[in-house]
């Protein structure tokens, strides 16, 4: 019996040891002995966040780190490593450490950064990564295409806001295109993945207040409710929101279109469009190119979501319906400025999309064009 209990102790501990240093951050042990307790790259020390399992090292805003010498790794006690000090890596992109002790490992993602200067822009994209190199493809594209055609605009994460960094003194118009694999799904879901732009939620209403205006556009449609736009009740957000992750994008199969609200034909969002075919509308994707489907939008109805009608919806949140679907959904709406304060445009609609992983065979652009568009009529609009 004895001896059953000792084989039975050594397996328990066997278990114990591999969880407490297994590649699973959930069930990481401080205790273990797979950290690294100490990097440097070149002369810069590495910022080590043992929750998330990554290691930050800022260099200068002109840094060349296509070749950074390992010049101290320390690991904990007889652990080993792939990389060695002495190694040189090319950094230009985040490399990762695979640490083992025994028949255990953790992996650490090494991540080098520029540090990032002052600014003081005329517009601004925003988002939750530091750079807008380290965006999700649907909104890098999207921030790369403002600051090539949008004068003096620079991409801006919500802690530059909440640090200073970004100086919003003489910027006129904030950009947030927000896509999220897992979508954003109404109030409590955007309290639980919305926390970077929630921790500088005084800073953007301060910004409305003054006359700054605001482009709001797939998931970030979500935000207006939470800065007082409209009014004190903080459950105005879009009641239909869906998506896939951008690899489960699909062949759209043709122009996805929604219908100009009736008497808003002339309002200056929609300008210059290429809808021959589709008067009274605005056609956004053509075939073959893949879109997530990402939607943020209000359903109207008596049967779900509180808005009646178009007038509950007017009623209720004070904006302006711009567009709606083939399921009279409102998919691209307004909050006017007034009394000084800025004005916000809001485009929920799923084919408002900016990347496609991949195209169809046949693919050719036509009415995707569109996207460029009615976004540069937007922020016209907006800035005028």
């Amino acid at each position: 019996m004895k001896t059953k209990i000792l084989f039975l102790t050594c397996i328990v501990c066997a278990l114990v040891a591999f969880v407490a240093c297994s590649d699973d951050a959930e069930t990481f042990d401080l205790s273990g002995d797979c950290l690294v307790e100490k990097l440097v790259l070149d002369e810069y020390e590495g910022v080590i966040d043992h929750a998330s399992r990554t290691i930050t090292v800022t260099v200068p805003e002109i840094y060349e780190k296509d070749a950074m010498k390992v010049t101290k790794l320390r690991l904990s006690e007889h652990a080993t490593c792939d990389i060695h000090e002495g190694d040189v890596l090319n950094m230009e992109a985040a490399v990762v450490l695979h640490v083992v002790n025994g028949d255990v490992f953790l992996d650490w993602t090494v991540i080098v950064r520029n540090y990032k200067p002052a600014i003081k822009p005329a517009a601004l994209f925003v988002g939750s990564a530091y750079s807008k190199d380290e965006l999700d493809m649907e909104a890098q594209t999207a921030c790369e295409w403002m600051l090539a055609n949008v004068p003096n605009a620079f991409y801006a994460s919500f802690d530059d806001i909440a640090n200073g960094t970004a100086d919003l003194s003489e910027c006129k118009l904030i950009w947030w295109h927000w896509h999220d694999d897992r979508r954003v799904d109404g109030h409590d879901d955007f309290l639980a993945k919305g926390t970077d732009a929630l921790k500088v939620k005084n800073q953007l209403k301060a910004f409305l207040d003054n006359g700054g205006a605001m482009l709001l556009t797939r998931y970030a449609t979500h935000l207006p409710t939470f800065i007082g736009v409209t009014g004190d009740d903080e459950w105005t957000m879009p009641n239909n929101c869906l998506g896939d992750p951008e690899m489960n994008s699909f062949d759209c199969g043709g122009a996805w279109a929604f219908d100009i609200y009736a008497g808003q034909e002339a309002h200056p969002m929609w300008e210059g469009l290429v809808n021959d075919g589709f008067e009274g509308k605005v056609p956004l994707t053509d075939a073959g190119y893949f879109v997530s489907n990402s939607v943020a939008q209000y359903y109207i109805g008596s049967d779900w979501g509180g808005y009646a009608n178009y007038e509950a919806w007017v009623d209720r949140t004070g904006g302006n319906i711009l567009g709606v679907g083939g399921d009279l959904a409102i998919v691209a709406w307004e909050y006017p400025a007034s009394d000084g304060r800025g004005g916000i445009v809001c485009i929920g609609f799923g084919g408002y999309d900016w990347y496609s992983y991949k195209y169809g065979p046949s693919y050719s652009e036509h009415y995707h064009k569109n996207v460029e568009i009615i976004t540069k009529n937007a922020i016209d609009y907006l800035t005028k």
